[in-house]
């Protein structure tokens, strides 16, 4: 005999069915509803008609069917019109109607309720479509958001309206009250979340990801796993997804931040056309070779990728066709001309940053300016500067191989001393404190560097949050320290690496007074920079915010990503500070037009300057006069770091440093590598001194100051 026990009855499958249906939509719980009401409602009027007694008068009209559906209609929707009823029968169909009617509406209630809670529940958790156009949609979530917004909160603020729109899978009140907690008022910029899957078809159309102005792809921080691919992969992930989306990446363009700038040509294909590859590992590397060998230009990069100030902007002058461009950039009121962007038969675009003066505009070009604002410049001046007469130029100095303090390790440090080999003198010198026992880190070096052709490395066994592994570098002959970050390991544990090493840098730098080096920072959080930045030091170089920086830049204009690409390689034109006496004759008044026409005749671009102890000013007003000194700098676009006729470069380092002896350090023994003997292999072993444990260095403060009595009172 079979067994049957598994078998749904009818009415299981009935319940089912009734379950598929309401669970289908909140539309459908109203028509089951109603469905349920009208068989009510011809179930009582059926019953009344069978119980209600016959008109007896003349001329009364019968009770038919239909005139008992809207009689028990009415007793359904109104209990108290039962009252006038007569007879024992048709009182009790009437209760009976009156208890369904108070059933009916009962559910009603509660449905209503429910569809009005569910919608609100899908509106908390980020349901709901957005129907905003041109606005800037963010994919991802995460501590360079907040940098992303405030920068795009200040290119809107000319504007009467602007929304950006928020995507990523982490719930929706979380974002808001981040956002709302953190950036205060946005002005005319209204911020929307949305929870959802980035990689989702149906999520970005429930975020107009077709009708966006832009798309920003944020590679979000994997560092708790170590795997770079996978953010990657996430942001192609999300590529895939924006091409079946109507109207992505043909009406608007998509700016994807990747770790891998090996995966740049893959995720451009995809793109076919509409997406901006920001490799930020790449890109921060060489941001952090600039700012190390110049003193001030981290503050000069900040100032031009951020909307506070002057930035670059790009414009078409029809009017300057057949002009020359050293004619046309006299002729620009309150901005610096800075290039040229042209745009061939085919529609292949190209820029050109800092051209020659005999460069002639055609009428579909556009200049490349630094301005205030997109609609703070015109072509309404007609500058004619003179260079001062008593002007001779600088005299030429001797420029000698460099020599560098690198602790810390990351994964971007083979990118970085590779591009430092590129600036160089033949016979500079990187000193390396990584933190690694030697073999492990020249595994790191054979695979990552490989063999450079003007730098030399030597590795420096210790920790450099040690203070007495740092003594060992405490020398003037150090042109900069740089720290760098481990992005591999936690952004707090990282930051706090890097706080201690350069605390401990300060402290035993100020031995060397005047001499004593730089120090280039890299710090993973925004927050962190302001326990340091107070001190005395050198530049700060902040991985999430240059990174949100250069993001919201190429977001708003994508013609941009190409700029900052020219300026932080090593070839073609960089952002240069140079010594102030190069252009103009110190200490006298000097007109700023004067400067900039000096730096056209040396085939260079003045964009601003920077006063000794001060920041950095981008753009200054043209009609302003300027008394500079020998400190003083003038930032300028150039090919390279050449500053007076008769400059020679070349010349032999001191071997080894000079090392200063800070307060207890123990007797240290300079040694050069033996003929034939690798940079990188540790040096012979020496004695340590032998010392009491109470002779170990101690750090001077509150803790090590000699204590006041207590209170007779407080003793115990």
């Amino acid at each position: 005999m079979s067994d049957t026990s598994d078998v749904p009855s009818f009415g299981d499958k009935v319940r089912y069915q009734v379950d598929r249906f309401l669970s289908w939509s909140p539309m459908a719980r109203f028509v089951g509803l109603f469905a349920l009401s009208l068989i009510l409602v011809m179930t009582n009027a059926f019953l009344a008609f069978l119980v209600m007694p016959k008109p007896t008068e003349e001329g009364a009209e019968p009770f038919d069917f239909f005139e008992a559906m809207w009689w028990a209609t009415g007793r359904v929707a109104d209990a108290g019109t039962m009252g006038d009823d007569s007879g024992t029968l048709v009182r009790a169909v009437a209760i009976l109607t009156t208890l369904c009617g108070v059933g009916v509406v009962a559910l009603l209630i509660g449905l209503v309720s429910s569809t009005i809670g569910d919608k609100i529940e899908d509106l908390r958790k980020g349901k709901s479509p957005v129907i905003d156009e041109d606005h800037t949609l963010i994919l991802g979530y995460g501590e360079k958001v907040f940098a992303i917004l405030r920068e795009l909160r200040e290119a809107n603020s000319n504007q009467k309206f602007a929304s950006i729109v928020i995507l990523s899978p982490t719930e929706k009140e979380e974002v808001e009250n981040a956002v709302r907690e953190r950036m205060g008022d946005l002005g005319p910029t209204r911020v929307v979340v949305r929870q959802g899957s980035p990689s989702s078809v149906h999520d970005l159309k429930k975020v107009g990801a077709g009708r966006a102005k832009s798309i920003i792809i944020i590679n979000e921080d994997k560092a708790d796993d170590g795997d770079e691919a996978a953010s990657d992969l996430e942001a192609i992930k999300a590529l895939l997804a924006l091409r079946r989306v109507n109207g992505a990446l043909s009406k608007n363009h998509a700016v994807v931040e990747i770790a891998d700038s090996g995966r740049r040509a893959v995720i451009e294909q995809l793109g076919a056309g509409g997406v901006e590859v920001v490799a930020m590992a790449e890109t921060l590397s060489r941001m952090m070779v600039q700012t190390a060998r110049q003193n001030g230009l981290a503050a000069v990069y900040r100032d031009l990728l951020t909307y506070e100030g002057s930035e670059f902007y790009f414009k078409n002058f029809p009017e300057l066709a057949g002009t020359s461009f050293g004619d046309a950039q006299w002729k620009m009121k309150d901005a610096v001309v800075c290039g040229v962007r042209t745009v061939s038969g085919k529609g292949i675009a190209s820029c050109i940053i800092n051209p020659s003066d005999e460069y002639v505009l055609g009428d579909r070009d556009e200049l490349l300016v630094i301005a205030e604002d997109d609609d703070s410049f015109s072509l309404t001046a007609d500058h004619q500067p003179v260079v001062p007469e008593a002007f001779r130029g600088a005299d030429p100095i001797q420029r000698k191989p460099e020599r560098l303090l690198v602790c810390g390790t990351s994964p971007k440090l083979g990118d970085m001393l590779k591009e430092f080999d590129n600036y160089v003198l033949p016979g500079s010198e990187a000193w390396l404190m990584p933190g690694q026992e030697m073999e492990a880190f020249s595994e790191f070096i054979k695979e990552q560097v490989g063999s450079l052709k003007n730098l030399r490395l030597k590795h420096v066994e210790g920790d450099p949050t040690s203070p007495d592994a740092l003594r060992k570098v405490i020398s003037p002959d150090f042109a900069v320290a740089m720290v760098v970050a481990d992005t591999d390991s936690d952004a707090e544990e990282a930051d706090a690496k890097t706080v201690i090493t350069v605390l401990l840098l300060r402290d035993m730098f100020r031995a060397l007074g005047d001499r004593k080096p730089r120090i280039i920072s890299e710090i993973l959080d925004l927050r962190t920079k302001d326990l340091l930045e107070t001190d005395y030091g050198a530049d700060f170089v902040v991985s999430s915010e240059m990174t949100s920086m250069l993001l919201a830049q190429v977001s708003e204009r994508r013609e941009l990503n190409a700029v900052f690409a020219d300026l932080f390689d090593s070839d073609g034109n960089e952002v240069y500070l140079k010594r102030a006496a190069c252009y103009t004759v110190l200490a006298h008044t000097t007109n700023w037009l004067s400067v900039q026409k000096v730096a056209r005749d040396r085939r260079e671009v003045a964009i601003g300057y920077l006063k000794f102890g001060k920041t950095p000013i981008i753009n200054p007003s043209q009609t302003e006069d300027l008394v500079f000194a020998a400190e003083d700098r003038v930032i300028v676009l150039a090919e390279d770091d050449s500053e007076a006729a008769g400059d020679q470069r070349g010349g032999e380092l001191s071997q080894p440093p000079v090392v200063v002896k800070t307060e207890q350090q123990p007797a240290i023994s300079e040694r050069t590598p033996a003929a034939g003997r690798s940079a990188l292999l540790p040096p012979e072993p020496t004695t340590p001194e032998a010392r009491a444990i109470s002779a170990g260095p101690r750090v001077g403060g509150p803790s090590t100051m000699p204590r006041p009595p207590l209170p007779p009172g407080n003793k115990k």
